[in-house]
C-alpha cells in the first residue's frame, strides 16, 4: 500500500499546484459607450427656409399691392369668354364621356358575339 499512497500523495500534491498556481489579479474594466462619428447638419435647410420667408415677403407685397389697386371690375368682354371657355369646356366632356360610352358598349358586344361564335364552333365543327 505504500506504492498506492506515494502515488496518492504524488497526485494530490500536483493537483494542488495546479489549483494553487497564483493568477494576475485582473483588473475591472469600467464600460465605455461607443463613440460615433459626428453627423454633418444638413444646410440645406436653412437655405430653403431663406427662400422659403423670401416667398413669403414677396406673396405679402403682392397682396399689399392688390389691396392699394381698389375693387377690380370685370368687363363684360371678359365675363363672356370666360362663360364661353366653360361652356365650350362642358361641350368637349359630354362628347369624351358620350364617345367612351359607344366604345365601351361596342366593345362589350363584340366580345359577347366573340364567345357565341366560338361556342358555335366548338360544338358543330368539332
Amino acid at each position: 500500500m505504500s506504492n498506492v499512497s506515494q502515488q496518492l500523495s504524488a497526485l494530490t500534491q500536483a493537483i494542488e499546484k495546479l489549483i494553487a498556481t497564483p493568477v494576475a489579479p485582473i483588473a475591472p474594466i469600467a464600460p465605455v459607450a461607443p463613440v460615433l462619428p459626428i453627423i454633418q447638419t444638413n444646410t440645406g435647410d436653412h437655405d430653403l427656409l431663406t427662400k422659403l420667408d423670401s416667398k413669403v415677403d414677396q406673396i405679402q407685397l403682392d397682396v399689399t399691392m392688390l389691396k392699394n389697386q381698389g375693387n377690380l371690375y370685370v368687363t363684360q368682354e371678359q365675363h363672356k369668354e370666360v362663360v364661353r371657355q366653360s361652356a365650350d369646356h362642358e361641350t368637349r366632356l359630354r362628347l369624351t364621356e358620350k364617345s367612351i360610352t359607344q366604345i365601351a358598349t361596342w366593345g362589350t358586344a363584340g366580345i359577347v358575339v366573340v364567345g357565341i361564335l366560338e361556342t358555335l364552333f366548338l360544338k358543330f365543327v368539332r
